[in-house]
């Protein structure tokens, strides 16, 4: 395994095999020591600050040799002599020397206040330097931390002032912190990118210290990129140039580096023997964090050479440091190879509980990573939902069905933030436990705790030990029958509709699209490496699931093949749209088939995941028709962001604002959008029901406008829009819809809209509206995720190029079955759609063939 910064989703698939940790990469990022302050003119003052600049650098010295405490001891005493000389420039720097002190000894939190107070005086008295390296500490802390969004704030403030004030040194450290942010977000290209501009300089300007840290930092970096002999290359280089200086510290994480790299080779043992010289530098010189990684790395270690106890009695050890300090990512990892630890070791209950913890860490870390760009929340995301995937398949394996639900639906709703970057979705509550799940969890953190007390006992061989040892004891033998008890508990059930969690808090929302009609079924297609799970909840609580043995690369493969086959307009497409359709139709839906014929069911909501959400499902094909002509198909993003409340009223309360172009200035015409909206909608002096049976408005071409769009959305039920429109992969605010005056209709410009709250449906009849790359299918909501998260009930939308003219047909015959809904005989939008479909595959012809009527997919409240 390598040596990375964060959890990446290759990297997972390596620890799921190997039991290898992944943590972050080790604080080498030093900046330089604040500068020395004029004497003053006076005797008195003079003496002073001569001494408190003494005792600055006396500190410097000291901590350059990592001795920690000294340092803090002089650096404090020179802050006094500054304070009482009224000296701001000497206050400051030494407050922001006791910052890296403290930071040193993974006191985050305090080193972050003395930053702070630095920071306030150096821009009070205009010293920009100064600024700029509390700045620069201040990234250092928070990415400590584990909030990088805010360490990449303050390095990037901190990086033009170096560069303004020439600070070289000062520089490439800003440089290679930046860096290091980034491969915490997994962009390690980036990350490499930042370190080779930092090195050059640290070799210009002298800095053996920061030339050793930045080659630290590239072994990192490749070490992640399974570049692992280059990541030993320049880990030994460091390790000579760190010892050559007397850093004990940095020798210690060229060690663990050293360490990392022969693990990652598989020679654990030599692993073991780097990672065993290390520990004991890191506890020598106080560096908790650090000594908490240093144990995990061990652990991981004796778990890759199946020496199970030795490998937990590291990782327990390691834990209560990662809490104490606040690392959050290290105690995230830590609880992760825990869950697999325990998975290996054929105690699946009690990995249960670690993965959940994992889980809920990883949301605590996800949660302010919501300011930066949509790029950076995806790559940690993406880096992360390992253990939400392995948490889920374990739970499903155990049948405790609605807790993989809950998994899987914040899994979605995190994915799908990630990729909008709205606010409209729920802040994260995690994964919750059970009350004999907690009292697990509380009985081994007391057992750590006092494990870590009769450590410290050993060490200084205090009198109490024998004492210390008859409580540990018994402590132990509570755990393990409360283990052995919950375990007995778990097995004995034989339902998931019991004390593990209340249904009806649960799967409220699921519950509520089952029940919002008849013969209705949610299903869920989760894909995983080995298989796919494919769960399903029914009226009256009835979830069940069933695993099917097939590869993600082979879903993957078969559903290029089918989606290739579909985008083809010819009579030969058709022999591939039934191979690969048959057999997606074979793996999606065959497990279910016996269930939803037995139960008469009609309807079926799918929440896809992975690459099942670039399928158009209505087009699965059984061997003699289309899933369409067997059920109404609809998706939703995630059943918690689904709104249910109501459902679009007749069509004599309906009214539709109709919107559309058919000229352009850069984009070919759509000559029959026209005619589709006098389908639609007819107007003569003033709205007026259409052949649809609805009323409405019709603006087309120039009178098509955002103005008009935004003015008239309150007014109306549906909003119809046929144009030209583009999702741009990657870059979402990009995307658009072409405007009647030939403008973009952006998706900043969509953010804007206040009134969607009243539209019950919108249709975007017009180019790949739902489609928006190839990104594991996160971003297949494409356009439609912002119209639904700015409050529309639902939207209708396309995942390939639609033809002009078949489009238009189609719609006039959804409208048409729209407004033939009654009280006494309901119409559903997803109703709708089908029979429209329907019409176009029965009627034969060119139109028949799925490339024309399988595009248009319904996602949100299909009702």
């Amino acid at each position: 395994m390598q040596p990375i910064q964060t959890l990446r989703l290759a990297a997972v698939t390596l620890l799921l095999t190997a039991g290898v940790p992944l943590l972050p990469a080790p604080n080498f990022l030093l900046p330089a020591v604040a500068q020395t302050t004029p004497e003053r003119k006076t005797e008195d003052g003079g003496k002073a600050s001569q001494e408190a600049n003494r005792l600055l650098n006396q500190g410097t010295q000291q901590y350059q040799t990592s001795q920690y405490q000294a340092a803090l001891q002089s650096w404090e005493q020179a802050l006094a002599i500054f304070q009482s000389i009224k000296d701001r420039n000497g206050e400051a720097a030494a407050l922001t020397n006791l910052g890296i002190a403290y930071r040193s000894l993974s006191r985050f939190n305090q080193a972050i206040e003395y930053h702070q107070q630095a920071l306030s005086i150096f821009q009070a008295v205009g010293n920009r330097n100064g600024e700029a390296a509390a700045l620069n500490s201040l990234g250092i802390a928070y990415r400590s931390l584990s909030q990088y969004n805010k360490a990449i704030e303050f390095y990037q403030k901190a990086l033009p002032i170096f560069r303004a004030v020439q600070d070289r040194n000062r520089e490439a450290t800003a440089l290679t912190n930046l860096g290091g942010a980034y491969g915490y977000l997994a962009q390690h290209n980036k990350e490499i990118e930042y370190h080779q501009q930092a090195l050059p300089i640290f070799r210009a300007v002298g800095n053996n210290n920061g030339e050793a840290m930045a080659l630290m930092n590239l072994s990192a970096a490749y070490g992640s990129l399974s570049r692992y002999n280059k990541a030993i290359e320049y880990s030994q280089q460091a390790l000579s140039i760190f010892r050559a200086v007397g850093d004990r510290n940095g020798e210690a994480i060229a060690l663990i580096n050293l360490g990392t790299a022969h693990a990652d080779l598989s020679k654990y043992n030599k692993a073991i023997e780097y990672h065993q010289q290390a520990l004991p530098i890191f506890q020598a010189v106080g560096d908790r964090n650090r000594e908490a990684s240093a144990l995990m790395k061990l652990g991981s270690a004796y778990n890759s050479l199946s020496q199970y106890p030795k490998a937990l009695e590291f990782y327990q050890q390691a834990l209560p440091i990662f809490r104490a300090v606040g690392d959050l990512e290290g105690e995230g990892n830590l609880l992760h190879n825990m869950g697999l630890l325990l998975n290996k070791q054929k105690q699946p209950e009690l990995a249960i509980i670690f993965y959940k913890q994992s889980v809920n860490v990883r949301e605590t870390i996800r949660e302010p990573l919501r300011t930066l760009s949509r790029e950076l929340q995806e790559s940690y995301a993406q880096s992360v939902s390992g253990t939400y995937r392995s948490l889920a398949d374990l739970l499903l394996a155990q049948g405790r069905i609605l807790e993989a639900q809950q998994v899987l639906e914040l899994l979605k709703i995190q994915e799908i933030r990630e990729f909008t970057r709205e606010a409209r979705t729920t802040t994260s509550m995690g994964i919750a436990t059970t009350a004999s799940e907690a009292k697990i969890l509380k009985e081994h953190g007391s057992l750590i705790a006092f494990g870590q007390k009769v450590d410290a006992c050993e060490q200084s061989r205090c009198d109490q030990l024998s004492q210390l040892n008859d409580q540990q004891q018994a402590l132990t033998q509570q755990y393990n029958q409360t283990v052995s008890s919950f375990e007995k508990e778990i097995r004995q059930r034989k339902s998931v509709d019991d004390a593990l969690f209340d249904p009806r808090n649960l799967s409220s929302k699921a519950k509520e699209i089952v029940e919002s009609q008849p013969g209705t079924v949610l299903i869920y297609p989760f894909v995983l490496e080995d298989k796919i799970w494919l769960l399903w909840a029914a009226k009256g609580g009835i979830v069940k699931t069933v695993a099917v043995p097939v590869s993600r690369r082979q879903l993957g493969e078969t559903v290029l093949k089918f989606r290739q086959a579909l985008q083809d307009s010819s009579p030969t497409a058709r022999p591939a749209i039934v191979t690969s359709g048959k057999q997606l139709y074979d793996w999606l839906i065959k497990p279910l088939e016996s269930e939803l014929k037995a139960n008469k069911i009609q309807n079926l909501v799918f929440s896809l995941d992975r690459v099942t959400r670039y399928i158009p499902m209505s087009a699965l094909f059984d061997g003699e028709k289309f899933l369409i002509e067997n059920y109404a198909v609809s998706t939703v993003l995630s059943a918690e962001l689904t709104d249910l409340r109501d459902r679009l009223p007749a069509s004599n309360q309906t009214s539709i604002l109709a919107m559309g172009a058919s000229e352009f200035k850069d984009d070919p015409p759509l000559p029959n959008v026209p005619g589709e909206l006098n389908a639609i909608i007819q107007q003569t002096q003033s709205s007026s029901k259409s052949n649809s049976g609805f009323s409405g408005s019709k603006f087309l071409n120039q009178s098509f406008d955002f103005r008009t769009l935004r003015d008239n959305l309150s007014k109306h039920k549906i909003l119809h829009i046929a144009t030209h429109g583009k999702f741009v992969a990657g870059r979402s605010e990009d995307s658009f819809l072409v405007l009647g005056t030939s403008e973009k209709l952006t998706i900043p410009e969509i953010k804007t809209l206040r009134n969607l709250s009243n539209i019950h449906l919108v249709v975007l009849s017009a180019c790949e509206t739902a489609l928006g790359g190839d990104q594991d299918g996160i971003e297949i909501s494409g356009l439609s995720s912002y119209f639904l998260n700015n409050g529309a009930k639902a939207v209708m939308a396309s995942l390939w190029v639609v033809d002009d003219a078949s489009t238009s047909v189609l719609m006039s015959e959804f409208y048409r079955r729209l407004a033939s809904s009654t009280a006494e005989k309901p119409m559903t939008k997803a109703e709708a759609l089908r029979q429209a479909q329907l019409s176009l595959i029965r009627e034969g012809g060119n139109f028949a063939r799925p490339y024309f009527w399988a595009p248009f997919t319904l996602i949100g409240n299909g009702l």
